[in-house]
């Protein structure tokens, strides 16, 4: 078995050319068409190969590929010669996917019809091959276009690989993806929309630096594949899954702070927290608007009795509630340029390189220093992790009623990332399902209640800057009343939260 270590990026077709002429070396052009098998219910999907007889100039082959395998980037590969079109039963034998295809039939699911451009560069002391990729995506009449830029690390160091593409950004958008070739072909087969991959499995076994490389490998995959779908889609759906995905990554990073305190690894959640800020004031918006404005605005538009003489006072409330919802449609369509702004950035783009960089090749991959960090038990650390943020969590949230809002807005931070440590980390303890779940519950119901207390704050606020920034009188008027939430609906919120407090300090640790 071999192991390979690649980037890919999304690259638009008329970026092709300028590519091409920033990659020196020897050049070769194939065309590659290949189809792709898969058991009735799709199993190797589900464990993660791919499976495809592919045709070229160097004849046709057989290749199977599993998710990673070491590094971020690295996964398994198995490819062999073969002279039919379907699979090689006696190959496949001889891999780790004969017990997932446990003698079923297999099929073809999808094909793809590309013409490859390589280039084999030297750089740094690395050699690099870059290959471009265009055609197409065919699953019966469904037809996707495939652009795509592919760096595999030869030989050499990793830093060279990323350096190449950082140079390559410069100047051409390449959109880092970790969306397969496979797993598009499966979505377009499937009718899927977004990226669909699952959750990490850890081993029990495994080291603090493979969990901190798996874990990373699944937080950017979201990230990159959150981006491409709202820059596709927009809309308020896709913002929160971006905006969590780059909370989500951020808060891993904290978690493994022993081994993520370089500057390299403090850029990357820098660069993070302002893309999830750039995301905020259209998250706020979609939340306001769905939540307060529009069923305010649906019980205004309730038919009057026949014959009822109309109401002056709710004629004039729902011309407020209509200027005030012209104001709020004003800051959304704004807030949403300043989303896709971000997402098309140049900014957002090296952050992806960056954090993929840090990943595979940061100094914490190679510092002595950290070498029993890295090497000790995930569990271990994961453990003492959970129980520190665990512990923060029980102290400060003793006294609710005596905290600010302020502090309490820090207190749901805490607990949403000790939500995510839970997510990312809970593999690591699989003899306590049970008592997971339960921790997992009664930390989301305490997040979500510190969040309603947040949110009187947050949408006050909110409403009464949109309301002066479109100077309506009218505007102002219902902004107001919207979020004239008074000291009874605080002291009802803080109740509840107290309660999901006591909740949340009863449950059983897992770990």
């Amino acid at each position: 078995m071999d192991h390979e270590i690649e980037l890919k990026f999304l690259v638009a077709p008329e970026a092709a050319s300028e590519i091409l002429a920033r990659l020196p070396g020897q050049e070769a052009v194939r065309q590659l068409n290949a189809t792709y098998f898969d058991t009735a219910d799709h199993a190797l999907r589900q464990a993660g190969f791919g499976l495809r007889i592919r045709d070229g100039e160097d004849g046709r082959k057989q290749t199977l590929k599993s998710a990673s395998s070491g590094g971020v980037f690295a996964r398994g590969e198995w490819e062999s010669a073969v002279a039919g079109s379907e699979p090689d039963r006696a190959l496949l034998d001889k891999t780790p996917a004969a017990k997932v295809i446990d003698g079923g039939a297999l099929a073809p699911v999808f094909a793809t019809d590309v013409r490859r451009v390589t280039r084999l560069v030297e750089r740094d002391g690395a050699t690099i091959e870059a290959a471009l990729d265009q055609g197409e995506l065919r699953a019966d009449a469904n037809r996707a276009p495939i652009s795509e830029l592919e760096l595999e690390l030869k030989s050499g160091p990793p830093r060279a690989l990323f350096d190449l593409a950082r140079d390559l950004a410069e100047h051409a958008p390449l959109r880092l993806s970790l969306v397969s070739k496979a797993e598009r072909g499966y979505a377009l087969a499937l009718g899927e929309g977004d990226d669909r991959r699952g959750e990490p499995v850890l081993d029990p076994a495994a080291t603090t630096g493979e969990a901190l490389q798996a874990l990373g490998r699944a937080a950017l995959g979201r990230l990159c594949a959150a981006a491409e779908a709202l820059r596709a889609r927009p809309g308020p759906e896709r913002v929160h899954k971006l905006r969590v995905a780059a909370r989500r990554f951020r808060a891993l990073l904290s978690t493994f702070k022993a081994l993520a305190g370089d500057p390299a690894a403090r850029q990357v959640k820098a660069e993070l927290k302002w893309l999830a800020d750039e995301l905020g004031t259209a998250r706020n918006l979609d939340v306001f608007i769905a939540d307060v404005w529009r069923p305010a605005a649906e019980g205004q538009g309730a038919p009057e009795p026949a014959g009822a003489e109309p109401d002056p006072a709710a004629q004039d409330e729902a011309l407020a509630l209509a200027a005030f919802g012209k104001a709020l449609l004003a800051a959304q369509t704004e807030a949403y340029a300043r989303a896709e702004a971000a997402v098309d950035s140049a900014r957002f783009r090296a952050l992806a390189i960056d954090a993929a960089a840090w990943l595979e090749a940061g100094p914490w991959t190679t510092d002595r220093r950290l070498a029993k960090r890295r090497d000790k038990p995930a569990a271990v650390f994961a453990a003492k992790a959970l129980d520190k943020r665990r512990r923060r969590i029980r102290k400060d949230g003793r006294d609710l009623a005596g905290l600010s809002p302020e502090d309490r807005h820090h207190l749901r931070i805490r607990g949403k990332k000790l939500r995510y440590a839970v997510e990312d980390l809970g593999g690591l303890f699989p003899d306590h399902p049970k008592r997971l779940a339960r921790f997992v519950e009664a930390t989301k119901h305490l997040q979500d209640a510190l969040g309603l207390l947040n949110d009187l704050a947050v949408r006050e606020a909110l409403a009464r800057d949109v309301a002066l920034a479109c100077e309506n009188p009218q505007a102002a008027f219902a902004a107001g009343r919207l979020t004239a939430g008074g000291p009874d609906r605080e002291a009802e919120l803080l109740a509840d939260a107290q309660g999901a407090y006591v909740t949340f300090a009863e449950a059983r640790r897992f770990w």
